[in-house]
């Protein structure tokens, strides 16, 4: 399959989180069995297996009315049975006092599973705001 299948994976995977969708969300994981599944929140401990990173979305999605997610700087590629899309995710939460905007990056891998992409990882990783510098290694 092309990098544009596994592209419209994550675009899936993104309007399901806009949609507070926790069925879409459902369908697009993989249940594992044959490996590990993997999602890391942004400041949040690693989560493994399928039902501790359902209960994570269905969590976040009783707390999120008021955020919107747009994702940017989409590059996905694919491999044989996995596929992978690195992107910058933008937040919008409105708060009393305003919106709050922040940036994420992440990291999606896919496995193809019956023909269909099967998110296996999700790892987004915070993005200091801009203007302030990155840590130098």
């Amino acid at each position: 399959m092309s990098d544009n299948a596994v592209e419209a994976a994550n675009e899936r995977f993104y309007q399901a989180f806009n949609d507070r969708d926790i069925e879409v969300m459902r369908g697009l994981w993989h249940r594992g069995g044959d490996g590990p599944v993997v999602c890391v929140h942004p400041g949040w401990e690693p989560l493994t297996g399928f039902e501790p990173i359902l209960k994570s979305w269905a969590d976040i999605f009783r707390n999120a009315e008021d955020m919107n997610i747009r994702v940017s700087h989409v590059e996905a590629r694919t491999s044989g049975e996995l596929g992978w899309v690195s992107c910058r995710e933008t937040l919008f939460v409105i708060h009393p006092n305003g919106v709050h905007t922040s940036r994420v990056h992440a990291s999606n891998l896919f496995r193809q599973v019956d023909g269909e992409w099967k998110m296996v990882l999700h790892h987004a990783s915070s993005i200091p705001p801009q203007g302030e510098a990155s840590p130098e290694n």
